[in-house]
């Protein structure tokens, strides 16, 4: 009865409110829904740009699904050249339908190099590149990323899933199992972190996970079992990105229920334990003999040769933190991981709170930290995508929003690198809503997040304007 009485006084406020509000005096006015806005509908009319991108797009839930047609084909009969070829028909055909990378005058060559890469990894030679893929919670899960991977893996060689947290800050890996033994603790820079930590060496991911001291009987361990039958779970190379606070410190790994090797004489400080094993995993235990403990800045699920695609999600996070973490942590991963390129997917965390001009400034000291750590790495900053909020009974896109994608594009193509508007590639202004109306649903009902179909056809959005760059990249070439 209670709820029903506030109900009734609502009901009762917004028949007798005025409709043009109470002025308080000067721009101020108090407002209240009208009984035509309580009871108004949203639209689920779905647009016809949506209706196109499904059209055009052979994407389902799941990102490892082949695609009926593909931007590459394979290399066949009539051309023996050691790497895959862009169909040139469908890229004339993508130039008018894609949402094209934007360059900063003089500097469309950015990608080069790293085509270049990808063009020398023929097969059997073992060669690889890699792209870091950093972002906010539209990409944690693997969302996104798992697409590119899978597509670029498919054509240039590669498995696995690339670096994952020790103990992950969200669960529903469809590449492997995971179980810890030991009493483990993992901490963030990004989100709310744990003040009793008094360091700021949290390594490229912004997180690490804490090592259990050993047990009288057992050491503290991670164990994997793999997805074989899925690219991502395809594994024969495991890296540690670790810090011991003392020297002698040990890794052992267990492979396939049978003893593989131990790294032992691990020194003090920041270390990598590199395991390689010449057959597939199907499982793997890695157990940490440190003494007074350490941490793990991240694990790494490769192969020998082809594409790693890294997924770095950072949840509720803006992108602003790498230059205020231990520099030198950083740079030793990133020398370990040696990118081909780098992806930053940040700004819908900002988007309510941030001035866009105090966003492009801070915005570019992160990339000015990457051109000095990665040197001559190409770097693309993908844009936030629509995000609705309701106004007057409607959803329409967030104010500030194109405020915010104008700040990281300002910033990313002041700092000579590349810039891909999710948000208009999408469809722009008040797409979020078809997105989440589509039949089915590209979005989740929060307006802000896309569902697995979803993310899934924007992930192959951004693998189409890669791909026509590597399509114009190989015309330039071949004519030389």
């Amino acid at each position: 009865m209670f709820f029903l009485a506030v109900l009734l006084l609502l009901l009762l406020m917004a028949l007798l409110f005025p409709e043009q509000g109470i002025s308080l005096g000067g721009n101020l006015r108090l407002s209240f829904m009208t009984l035509s806005e309580l009871t108004r509908e949203d639209s689920t009319q779905t647009s016809v740009d949506i209706e196109l991108l499904l059209s055009g797009s052979s994407v389902s839930e799941d990102p490892e699904a082949d695609p009926g047609t593909d931007l590459l084909q394979e290399v066949g009969s009539e051309d023996q050249s050691p790497y895959p070829q862009v169909i040139p028909a469908n890229v004339d055909s993508l130039k008018y339908s894609v949402q094209r990378i934007s360059f900063a005058p003089g500097n469309s060559t950015l990608l080069h190099s790293f085509f270049g890469n990808l063009k020398r990894m023929a097969p059997g030679k073992n060669r690889y590149t890699r792209i870091l893929h950093f972002g906010d919670s539209q990409i944690e899960s693997d969302r996104m990323t798992a697409l590119i991977r899978y597509r670029l893996q498919k054509h240039f060689g590669g498995t696995g899933t690339g670096l994952v947290q020790a103990i992950p800050l969200y669960s529903g890996s469809l590449s492997y199992q995971q179980e810890e033994s030991g009493h483990w603790l993992r901490y963030t820079y990004f989100g709310k972190r744990d003040s009793t930590i008094s360091h700021n060496s949290y390594g490229i991911m912004g997180a690490f996970a804490s090592v259990p001291k050993p047990g009288k009987e057992r050491w503290p361990n991670l164990y994997y079992r793999f997805n074989t039958a899925r690219r991502g779970g395809q594994v024969k190379r495991v890296r540690v990105f670790m810090h011991s606070y003392v020297d002698s410190a040990a890794v052992a790994f267990r492979v396939n229920d049978l003893f593989a090797d131990t790294l032992r004489g691990l020194p003090d400080g920041f270390s990598v334990a590199d395991f390689r094993h010449k057959e597939e995993l199907k499982d793997v235990r890695i157990s940490f003999r440190l003494p007074e403990g350490g941490r793990i800045y991240g694990i790494s699920f490769e192969s020998d040769g082809g594409v790693q695609m890294d997924n770095i999600a950072m949840r509720g996070g803006s992108g602003l933190i790498f230059t205020s973490m231990n520099q030198a942590t950083q740079q030793a991963m990133l020398d370990h991981l040696s990118p081909g390129l780098i992806l930053l997917q940040y700004g819908g965390n900002v988007v309510p709170y941030m001035n866009a001009k105090y966003y492009r400034r801070a915005f570019k000291k992160q990339l000015q930290f990457f051109k000095e750590t990665c040197p001559d790495t190409p770097v693309i900053v993908i844009g936030p995508s629509d995000m609705s909020l309701r106004i007057e009974g409607r959803f329409t896109t967030y104010p500030g929003l194109e405020g915010i994608r104008d700040a990281l594009k300002a910033a990313a193509l002041e700092s000579g690198f590349g810039f891909w508007d999710l948000y208009e590639a999408m469809g722009g202004e008040n797409s979020m809503a078809s997105f989440v109306h589509a039949d089915p649903p590209l979005a989740s009902t929060d307006y802000v997040h896309f569902t697995g179909l979803g993310v899934n056809l924007v992930a192959e959005m951004f693998y189409n304007a890669l791909i026509l760059e590597l399509s114009e990249f190989e015309i330039q070439n071949s004519s030389r």
